[in-house]
């Protein structure tokens, strides 16, 4: 009878210690494979029409336009030269993303250049305006522009703009990126590169204000836009695709993200 209930309780150990090595185990596959879901290093191009992020892409003057794709973006190119880190702000951020560039002329004659800002502008508004109605909350907007690419930016946010994106989809919009804008107003919070003049046509003091945390605008002493000055060196067309200023903008983005 003694050797029964100590072959009992011997095996009733046992069992014990069974099932709570397996549940430790378990545990520790769940935990991993719950660690490997939620922080993923590195985010895949999306195709998904609505990923976390869209980053939009506007090229400046007379850069190629791209091909395909709707009535406001294409389904592939247009960004121009200046706009590589549009791709590696994709690649960079752990979050779903994709990217595209706004349809749009992007020329200084035929269309003269305020039609084809304008267009931009409209353009862009309806972009945002299509996606963020088509996606949920949850999917945000980068926005980065080289020269007219950045006026048409500008006046897609501007508080004294006619054109202007709707709050509900401008608080979707993460970051933006200015290079060489030519409406550079000289002393605004969220200025880079050390411009100390206005640019050919100034916008008024404050009007991006409800972007000071969200927006770098790059320029460049000499350049010919956002300075309003002769430009021998080409500051403007060669300064914003180096490796040290597309660095600087992805990693102010990505931190944005």
């Amino acid at each position: 009878m003694r050797q029964s209930r100590r072959t009992d309780r011997s095996r009733l150990s046992t069992t014990r210690l069974r099932r709570a090595a397996t549940a430790a185990q378990l545990a520790v596959v769940m935990a991993a494979a719950g660690t490997a879901i939620a922080t993923p290093a590195h985010a895949v191009s999306s195709s998904a029409t609505c990923p976390r992020v869209i980053v939009i892409g506007v090229r400046g003057t007379d850069e190629a336009a791209g091909s395909g794709g709707g009535s406001y973006d294409y389904a592939t190119g247009g960004f121009g030269g200046r706009l590589n880190l549009t791709s590696t702000v994709v690649t960079g951020t752990p979050l779903t993303a994709r990217r595209t560039g706004l349809k749009y002329p992007a020329k200084a004659i035929a269309p003269i250049y305020p039609i084809s800002q304008g267009q931009g502008t409209t353009n862009l508004k309806n972009l945002v305006t299509s996606l963020g109605t088509t996606c949920s909350s949850s999917t945000r907007f980068v926005l980065v522009g080289y020269s007219q690419g950045a006026h048409v930016i500008g006046d897609a946010l501007a508080s004294d703009s006619g054109n202007r994106i709707a709050a509900t989809y401008r608080n979707r919009i993460a970051a933006v990126v200015f290079f060489g804008d030519p409406t550079y107003r000289v002393g605004e919070p969220f200025n880079a590169g050390g411009g100390a003049r206005n640019g050919t046509w100034p916008r008024a003091v404050g009007v991006l204000s409800e972007f000071n945390s969200r927006l770098r605008s790059y320029c460049y002493a000499n350049d010919r836009w956002c300075q309003n000055i002769s430009d021998p060196g080409d500051v403007h067309g060669t300064r914003y695709q180096t490796s040290a200023v597309q660095t600087a903008a992805k990693d102010f983005i990505l931190a944005r993200l």
